[in-house]
């Protein structure tokens, strides 16, 4: 009897420590991101202090510009960006999101390079087709702050992230022998396509007038605000979605794609040290 009591607080133990491996981490700052190479900079400076693993995504625990966070890789596309968002939440209960990386710039007046920060992101390929085409849709949710379901199309960031950011000026490297821009507000899309075509472009453009393009925020953003919990997406123009009419938005992306990264996890870095 005596060793059974002993064997059950051992148990108990251990699964105090295991819980308090993911909760003793609530409250921090969590930053994602897509592919690999947008994570690097920003894992090479961390300060790690542990790191676990869940459901296939690997959660890096530690400091960035002294500051506690959490930042995990999402994988590419809007499911598993949805998935890793809602995990990420359960598991650590981030008191922000900061989603960074690259993406294909819309807005004629976005080059290669450019840091846009959207006020509003829209799911761009969630709608009808019907006989006249296709049209973008509401998505039908509960939000915390309604008792029943509502409508969305274009989900909002966090107020205060979105003020925070239009203050922080971060050393950019230069892409073309340009300095790259930096541009808050405006519409993000996002879809589950690779966007490479000039007439989809501006199909984006007049039909949703989104200054960016990508394949994850939108789902980040609709998951943020159903948890109630403030989200700002930081991206960098690696391609000009098909639009240049010099070259394609692949030979762009394989080009710019790490410079576009750095200097999107870079305005992280210093929006950090602001927060």
């Amino acid at each position: 009897m005596k060793r059974r009591y002993q064997l059950l607080f051992i148990l108990a133990i251990i699964l105090l420590v295991f819980s308090c491996g993911e909760r003793c981490y609530d409250g921090r700052t969590a930053i994602m991101y897509a592919f690999h190479a947008e994570g690097q900079l920003l894992r090479g400076q961390m300060d790690l202090e542990d790191s676990l693993f869940t459901l296939g995504r690997v959660f890096w625990i530690g400091k960035l510009e002294s500051k506690e966070v959490i930042v995990v890789n999402s994988d590419v596309g809007i499911t598993n960006a949805a998935m890793t968002a809602q995990l990420l939440i359960d598991r650590f209960r981030p008191k922000q999101i900061l989603f960074t990386g690259i993406c294909g710039g819309i807005d004629p007046e976005n080059a290669i390079g450019d840091i846009v920060i959207p006020e509003y992101w829209v799911t761009h390929d969630y709608g009808l087709y019907n006989q006249d085409g296709f049209s973008t849709g509401a998505i039908y949710l509960h939000l915390p702050e309604k008792a029943g379901s509502d409508t969305v199309t274009f989900f909002p960031v966090d107020e205060g992230l979105l003020k925070t950011a239009e203050n922080v000026k971060p050393e950019l490297k230069m892409i073309l022998s340009r300095a790259p821009q930096i541009k808050v507000g405006g519409n993000g899309a996002s879809g589950n396509s690779f966007i490479d075509q000039a007439e989809k472009r501006e199909w984006l453009r007049e039909k949703l007038d989104a200054q960016i393009v990508d394949m994850e925020s939108a789902a980040v953003v609709q998951v943020a605000a159903v948890n109630g919990v403030p989200i700002l997406v930081v991206r960098s123009c690696s391609d000009l979605a098909g639009g240049s009419g010099s070259s394609t938005a692949r030979d762009e992306l394989q080009e710019f794609f790490g410079v576009a990264a750095d200097n999107s996890a870079g305005f992280v870095l210093e929006f950090l040290k602001q927060m």
